[in-house]
């Protein structure tokens, strides 16, 4: 093996793709890099490599509190170049954010002529890691010993008891009459279902026999961390086809599983993260529309991740191991190529899938990116001055649109460019955001001036400030959008030499931002990003400055799905939405938190609330919104009676109720990002404390952490829980949330 040989690998929420990384790379020795709030899943990666890569070391290392924090990663690479004696060799970026991914790939080492980082990402659909450099092989996933016990381990799981529960052993040795046998005790209801759970374990471990890559467990229970001896989740069968994994519940019929299937699917993602798939197989005749009645109740549920099928389709579709494969895993690699490795083949890289459905981490570099010099990211050609510390001239700004076009606003509001390029992908949409960056960046130049119209952006200039390039590009494509920034780059230092450049990689895929910095390193213009917590922009070769004010955000483009409420809640929201939320309980939070602050604040209602179609999935979104000039504060109370399709109205499962928050803690998520955060609403009394508990374990809270998220901004995908009375307002309604 070359040397050096120590590989850095980024861990995020998700600890699978750093597990399969760190069995792959060729490295004898491997540095978990993470920050603060995913240290734990990185120890717990550390542990696994330990037991099933003995021939390697792994050590954990840490970033600091903010994953979001460029300095902190630059200074976690010095360390590891120090403390290992060399350089790190390779770096695989799947983890982690998009700023630790982009100051970890760009960082090189302070000695002259050290050779730079070999950048790989974990591609999903091919089994393989993907080089960024033309020059590195693609390389097949080492996934040999990794089984179900190991997967779950790494996400925090274990098992309760690790094997088949003694009624469905019985049923499996000799059918319900066995199992009425030696459980006499049992109601014929229980009995139906043992006898359906064997049946289909039965189908599952025949088709698979004989498959070492395949493993087929019975049901299994999670131990909850709160509360050891008590399971948080159970599992009815479990498929593991090499690292992959199917989740499968047996149900007695199609409502249970339309109800079920929002937390089967959390569950799922918790402890195999998203390798895991989800099938539900119910007794009776297969019923047409089943699987759109599953999206209708939770739009979050698509195809790509959770099927329902009859216990005769079971029978009749799966016949063999590859069928199941095929069904589920179409894209993984056949059985044999999940051996250790530490030869890379060489195999050239595949064309990434594209499209609306691709995984940004899926492909986040198709096509090679030639290496540039191991030089520090502005030093190829450096700028005059620095873009974002120094007083002078307005800069070029080049930045990317993503999901989250708050990120792109706070991006023109806080470099003030004289000219901006805004590149987006062919999946993105670009409709209204022209005008919407070129009143920011007016608000920012004319803070006490009334904001213009689109005709006005014209005629002061703003809006030909504003351009997006002329091509979209595909969006996991880093070359092409390396090649776009660079070209527009060289273009205006052609027009004006002596006017600074800077690239804001904040937003965008992960692919998109790396395209971006690679343009930028070459060409000599900053590499900024923001921070959004502290309002700071960072420069990855200057350092940073605090943001100037806050920006203008136009909410009407980042919240779609919302409208402006005036007057009462209560007066916009149809039946059906009413029974899906607590209305007035979501009333009397926005009121208070409106009234406590000091600054403007703007009053935004889910539009699906008032409409009878699509009311019904309200419950997986924020009600309302309330936004402090450029953050946002989502209040979500999703009801714990509802009715059901026949009208009855029944209770709601505790897993069903943190299944609704943690969907409408994404759901805010994906717009605002680091901008955002999720109060989830519950008056007291019932089962609102083991909810708050399954909420926090889904977002994956410490047991010593109190659960639910804390209160401010920077933690996205952890809600706070407040249980409160409208009555009785807890304190924390009280915040002045336009000063955090």
């Amino acid at each position: 093996m070359d040397s050096p040989s120590v590989a850095v690998v980024l861990v995020g929420l998700n600890p699978t793709p750093a597990l399969l990384s760190s069995l792959t790379l060729p490295a004898d020795r491997i540095v978990l890099l993470c920050s603060d709030g995913t240290r734990s899943l990185a120890e717990r990666v550390a542990a696994a490599l330990e037991r099933l890569a003995p021939d390697r070391t792994a050590r954990v290392m840490g970033v600091g509190p903010d994953p979001h924090d460029p300095v902190g990663v630059s200074a976690a690479l010095e360390r590891i170049h120090r403390d290992h004696g060399v350089a790190p060799r390779h770096l695989d970026y799947t983890g982690g954010t998009k700023v630790m991914s982009v100051a970890a790939a760009l960082h090189r080492a302070p000695v002259t002529g050290a050779p730079g980082l070999r950048c790989h990402y974990l591609d999903p659909a091919s089994d393989l890691l993907r080089p960024v450099d033309a020059a590195d092989p693609a390389l097949p996933i080492a996934d040999g010993g990794v089984d179900l016990g190991v997967l779950a381990d790494v996400h925090g799981a274990h098992w309760l008891e690790d094997r088949d529960p003694a009624p469905v052993r019985a049923a499996l040795r000799g059918g319900a009459r066995a199992l009425r046998e030696t459980f006499p005790g049992l109601h014929p209801t229980e009995v139906r279902g043992v006898v359906n759970e064997a049946e289909v374990l039965r189908h599952l471990r025949r088709i698979t026999r004989g498959r070492g890559d395949i493993e087929v467990l019975g049901p299994r229970r999670v131990a909850d961390p709160r509360h050891p001896a008590d399971s948080i989740a159970d599992f009815d069968a479990l498929v593991r086809i090499r690292h992959r994994v199917l989740c499968v519940e047996v149900k007695s019929g199609p409502e249970e599983v339309v109800a079920r299937a929002g937390w089967t699917v959390a569950k799922a993602r918790r402890v195999f993260g998203n390798v895991a798939k989800v099938l539900f197989v119910h007794t009776g005749p297969p019923v047409p529309g089943l699987r759109e009645r599953i999206s209708d109740h939770s739009p979050a549920l698509s195809s790509s991740n959770v099927q329902a099928w009859s216990l005769k389709d079971l029978r009749e579709r799966l016949t063999d191991a590859e069928a199941l494969r095929r069904a589920f895993f179409p894209g993984q690699a056949g059985p044999g190529s999940g051996l250790h490795t530490r030869t890379a083949p060489p195999a050239a890289p595949f064309p990434p899938p594209t499209g609306p459905s691709a995984s940004p981490t899926a492909s986040a570099a198709p096509r090679a990116v030639p290496s540039a010099p191991p030089v520090a990211p502005c030093a190829a050609a450096a700028a005059p001055i620095c873009a974002v510390t120094a007083t002078g001239p307005a800069p070029i700004l080049v930045t990317a649109l993503g999901s989250s076009r708050l990120g792109l606003l706070s991006a023109v509001h806080a470099h003030r460019p004289a000219r901006a390029l805004l590149i987006s992908s062919r999946q993105g949409v670009r409709s209204g955001v022209r005008e919407a960056a070129a009143r920011a960046l007016y608000a920012a130049e004319h803070p006490d001036a009334p904001l213009p119209d689109t005709a006005g952006l014209r005629e002061s200039g703003h809006r030909d400030r504003i351009r997006f390039a002329a091509d979209p590009v595909d969006g996991f494509d880093a070359g092409a959008v390396a090649d776009a920034a660079r070209a527009w780059i060289d273009g205006v230092r052609a027009e004006d030499p002596e006017r600074p450049v800077v690239v804001d990689v904040t937003t965008g895929t992960k692919a998109m931002s790396l395209g971006l910095a690679l343009a930028a390193r070459r060409s000599g213009a900053c590499i900024a990003c923001l921070v959004v917590r502290d309002r700071a922009v960072v420069c990855l070769a200057h350092g940073g400055t605090a943001a100037q004010g806050r920006a203008v955000v136009d909410w009407a483009l980042v919240l779609d799905g919302y409208a402006p409420l005036v007057g009462p809640l209560s007066d916009v929201v149809c039946p059906q939405g009413a029974a899906q939320i607590d209305v007035p309980l979501v009333a009397a939070a926005a009121d208070h938190l409106a009234r406590a602050a000091s600054g403007p604040v703007g009053v935004w209602a889910d539009r699906s609330l008032a409409d009878p179609a699509t009311a019904s999935t309200a419950r997986e979104r924020s009600a309302v919104v309330l936004t402090f000039d450029d953050r946002a504060v989502g209040l979500v109370a999703p009801s714990w009676r509802r009715p059901g399709r026949s009208g009855v109205v029944r209770g709601v499962s505790r897993g069903a109720w943190a299944q609704s928050v943690s969907a409408a803690t994404g759901h805010l998520n994906l717009r605002c990002d680091v901008a955002g955060k999720v109060m989830a609403l519950s008056r007291p009394g019932g089962d609102v404390g083991r909810a708050g508990e399954l909420v926090a374990w889904i977002t994956h809270d410490e047991p010593d952490d109190g659960g639910g998220g804390g209160w401010g901004f920077g933690d996205p995908q952890r809600p706070v829980l407040v249980v409160a009375d409208p009555a009785a307002p807890p304190a924390l309604w009280n915040t002045d949330v336009s000063v955090l």
